[in-house]
């Protein structure tokens, strides 16, 4: 589905971002309705895009715009025959947006509100060496 935008081919972030398939545990803490719908319980999602200032989830729950979640996951690095991993981190993000994507899951937006200074670093050198090595493939 493309999104009609007025910033023509110009990226509207100011982050890089990459595609990536890691596990998600999130929490609704704000507002208290939204919490009462999804229940106060801790929700497994799918990352699908990763920047330091937010990702993009798959998950089988509408979240509404402003809604606040808690988001714990954890990335992994992989230095020649070695793998990493780095976390978990625990982050606050707020959701932008929630649309529709296939029978009963949802591609919510959400952008980090706080974090750790030492997460948003990991982040961002996971998002460069990922992009680092897709160009060398």
């Amino acid at each position: 589905m493309a999104m009609n935008n007025n910033y023509g081919d110009m990226e509207r972030r100011r982050s890089k971002r990459v595609r990536v398939n890691l596990t998600v545990i999130y929490r609704v803490n704000e507002p208290l309705a939204m919490r009462l719908v999804v229940g106060d319980k801790e929700i497994k999602g799918n990352i699908l895009d990763l920047s330091e200032e937010g990702m993009a989830i798959l998950t089988n729950y509408h979240l509404e715009p402003k809604t606040t979640v808690l988001l714990r996951f954890t990335l992994f690095k992989v230095e020649k025959e070695d793998v990493g991993f780095y976390g978990p981190m625990e982050i606050v993000g707020e959701v932008r947006y929630s649309i529709p994507f296939g029978e009963g899951e949802y591609r919510i937006g959400i952008y980090f509100l706080k974090i750790e200074p030492e997460d948003k670093k990991e982040i961002g050198d996971f998002v460069r060496e990922t992009i680092s090595r897709l160009k060398l493939e």
